[in-house]
């Protein structure tokens, strides 16, 4: 079993539940009250940094400040499993802050001073990122892709460290997707734009004007309100529906896909229509695009394996396929995104790692192994992951095991 760095994460289907109310058994520790029971701050290791918890913190914001990224929040909660309920910190508690400005993910490249990126527009620098690096002054080669030959045949993988990384960046969670029912119920959706240079444009849904994308700053109008559940203030996904996914191998139909293209924030609502701001975008957005609640998908930390599974024989454990990608049918190496049909039902959870190989053309001979995945997110029986290991091109139909 490859060693890695489990989040207890309160997300999605893997998620512990966490109470919405404050506990109720508290008691002083010190000088302030706690329902806690931290340890001694005299017992952390020598020179480690701290922070004594103020009135107004939250994971989430020193998350943002001692690492740069909110999202990195499981990072913090995980060095400190005395904190029971992470909706709940208390002032005077002293948390420990591990691996401060060392995980930071990294950014993709923009290709000049507009919002114009590198393969996908986006406002989130929604690349197909190479793999997430750390931040550390001196070490800018820790994280990315590097190629080795093993047996001749060249290898590409991710640098390895010792500390826990983030598997992917906030684009690669926010902007690829998930397979879904292929009648999922998303009854709020983008009626008409108010462009930020051109002015009101009311369109169809469904129209393929040009001018019937948004992008990052425009207004939409959005038929749907208050009465199909929107909250103004709130932050929701814009998505878009796009083809059924059958298993490539089976047939069997898995769901459809549903592409993540942006976020956007209700500025204000009424019982059947509501107005809202493009807050972030991966790509345009067309109108017709469905609004989705914005769940909390955190980044995984895990240390990458050691060594990959070129020479392990099968498992046992639970197998499945690759039935998805972004952008790619076949060709798909270090970095690129994929889809698999396990799950959380399948007991597979982010920061978990699969072999990805292909059935031997010869009886007589082992499989042969392409690499490794990482898991992102997990729906009930589909995943998201992304390819931290190489040997071989991989291809929509290959296999994948849990180590």
């Amino acid at each position: 079993m490859a060693p890695f760095l489990l989040l207890a994460f309160a997300a999605t289907a893997f998620a512990q539940k966490q109470s919405s109310t404050p506990p109720r058994d508290l008691h002083r520790a010190g000088d302030h009250w706690t329902a806690y029971n931290p340890p001694d701050p005299a017992t952390y290791p020598a020179g480690a940094k701290t922070h004594t918890i103020k009135s107004g913190d939250t994971l989430w914001a020193l998350a943002q400040t001692y690492y740069g990224n909110a999202y990195l929040w499981p990072q913090l909660w995980e060095s400190n499993t005395w904190v029971t309920d992470a909706h709940w910190i208390y002032p005077g508690d002293v948390l420990l802050v591990e691996g401060e400005g060392n995980a930071a993910p990294a950014t993709a490249s923009v290709t000049n001073s507009t919002t114009t990126m590198t393969a996908e527009t986006s406002s989130m620098q929604a690349t197909a990122t190479t793999a997430p690096a750390t931040a550390n002054a001196g070490e800018a080669d820790e994280g990315f892709a590097s190629e080795e030959v093993e047996g001749g045949i060249p290898v590409a993988r991710i640098a390895r460290d010792s500390r826990p990384i983030p598997l992917a960046t906030e684009s690669d969670i926010y902007c690829y997707g998930y397979i879904g029912d292929p009648n999922e119920s998303l009854p709020n959706y983008f009626e008409s734009i108010e462009d930020t240079e051109t002015g009101y444009l009311p369109h169809a849904p469904g129209t393929t004007d040009a001018a019937a994308f948004v992008a990052q700053g425009d207004l939409i109008y959005i038929h749907g309100g208050s009465a199909t559940g929107l909250v103004a203030g709130e932050t929701y996904l814009a998505v878009t529906p796009g083809d059924l996914v059958y298993h490539p191998v089976t047939g069997k139909l898995l769901g459809r896909q549903y592409q993540y293209a942006g976020q956007v924030r209700v500025l204000c609502t009424e019982p059947n229509r509501s107005r809202a701001v493009i807050s972030q975008s991966c790509r345009e957005i067309d109108i017709g695009a469905r609004l989705k609640p914005l769940p909390q998908l955190p980044i995984p930390i895990a240390r990458i394996p050691e060594s990959a599974a070129w020479c392990d024989a099968p498992t046992g454990r639970t197998v499945g396929t690759i039935v998805h990608s972004l952008g790619w049918d076949v060709g798909m190496v270090q970095g690129n995104l994929i889809q698999i049909d396990l799950g959380a039902e399948d007991q597979l959870q982010p920061g978990d790692f699969m072999t990805v190989y292909r059935p031997s053309p010869r009886a007589d001979q082992p499989r042969v192994v392409l690499g490794e995945i990482g898991i992102l997110t997990t729906q009930a029986h589909s995943a998201t992951a992304i390819i931290v290991q190489s040997r071989r091109d991989m291809q929509i139909g290959d296999q994948v095991e849990m180590r």
